[in-house]
């Protein structure tokens, strides 16, 4: 055999071994700002495996703590492409994703989670304005996910509009902080890492969250009482997918078709696992010596009231302070959204995250063409 002969052959030889190679991965990098165990992290980490499945391992997932990016700095992080995702709660970024907070404001409306988290991840990517802000932030929305249903965790019983006067209660929002004025309550605005603290040392009375936070933030330790079905509402503006611009355009159609399909099952089951963990948590507190209560009946109509009450404040926040226009229909479209993920998700039965993330999948994202949608 000749040299040249000896050199092609070599040549061949290694294209082909080359060629059976399996293709090098490509990592998606999300940062998660909140500690590790959190009903995020269990989402992406269902996202990361059912991604990894839908690929054939051509995308995998590798999380960054919030040691990388806090929560307020995620927002620049993925548009500046410093990560190719990462989790967002919207309502911190008011002056940045205007359109967004209109659904967001509606907290109030929250009764059933995997209900808000569709008819906020329909309105979102149905909502040419919403995307639109999103495209021009360098960034793809991808659904969201909702926390449970909001009670009170306090120091004292807060069940009847009596005990309820003069306490100041953590606030999560406006919608929030608005219903305490209206109950005689006082609306602290403190970020989640400040609760335990502002509790432990009487700064506030208790705190406006879902009972999941029971021992995500150890209020178990210091809470007394918990009222399970007052004021309620959802924080539903939990964007844990959506993506860098740069990043969704680099995918093929195939890869974006996998994405958002494990989209949706992250939305589902981080919704599903804030469910899960209410439920668990308000047997853990019962264990605990903690009173469980329910509210009077007439501390409910009243707080019933002023919820409906609040929907004309809504209309004006989200015009004047958002400058929202047509914000009276979008409202309207919302009210109706929630209506229809009721029926489509009814709290009647057990569901599972995979469930779930069929409906949303079937009712959203399968609405999405992969070869134009985000580019």
């Amino acid at each position: 055999m000749t040299l040249k002969k000896a050199l092609l052959a070599c040549t061949a030889a290694a294209t082909i071994a080359l060629t059976a190679l399996p293709a090098a991965a490509e990592t998606v990098r999300i940062v998660i700002g909140v500690g590790e165990g959190s009903a995020v992290h269990y989402g992406v980490e269902a996202f990361s495996k059912d991604l990894a499945a839908r690929t054939n391992g051509e995308l995998d997932v590798r999380v960054f703590p919030s040691s990388l990016l806090d929560l307020r700095q995620t927002f620049g992080g993925i548009r500046d492409h410093v990560v190719d995702s990462g989790y967002m709660v919207l309502n911190l970024f008011p002056g940045e994703l205007p359109e967004a907070q209109l659904p967001i404001e509606l907290a109030m409306l929250g009764r059933n989670s995997y209900a808000m988290a569709g008819a906020m991840s329909e309105y979102i990517l149905t909502c040419e304005a919403c995307v639109q802000e999103r495209l021009a932030a360098n960034m793809v929305p991808l659904g969201n996910a909702s926390t449970g249903t909001y009670g009170i965790l306090g120091t004292s019983p807060m069940t009847t509009p009596e005990e309820l006067q003069g306490k100041k209660l953590r606030a999560a929002g406006g919608a929030w902080s608005r219903w305490a004025a209206a109950m005689g309550a006082v609306g602290v605005s403190l970020s989640g890492n400040e609760i335990f603290e502002a509790v432990s040392q009487g700064t506030i009375d208790g705190a406006m969250n879902a009972p999941s936070e029971l021992t995500s933030i150890r209020l178990i330790d210091v809470a007394k009482n918990v009222t399970t079905d007052m004021p309620g509402g959802t924080v539903h503006g939990l964007d844990l997918m959506s993506v860098n611009r740069d990043f969704w355009r680099g995918l093929t159609d195939e890869q974006r078709r996998a994405y958002m399909d494990a989209a949706a099952l992250a939305n589902a089951a981080t919704t599903w696992k804030f469910a899960a963990d209410v439920a668990s948590n308000l047997k853990k507190a019962e264990e605990a010596g903690i009173a469980v209560s329910k509210a009077s009946p007439d501390a409910k109509a009243k707080s019933d009231a002023a919820i409906e009450a609040d929907l004309a404040n809504i209309l004006q926040i989200t015009t004047e302070t958002h400058k929202i226009q047509d914000a009276e229909a979008k409202i309207a479209r919302f009210h109706e959204l929630v209506k229809k993920w009721e029926g489509l998700l009814p709290l009647d039965r057990e569901w599972s995250p995979e469930e779930i993330a069929e409906v949303y999948r079937t009712e959203i994202f399968s609405k999405l063409d992969e070869k134009t949608y985000g580019l």
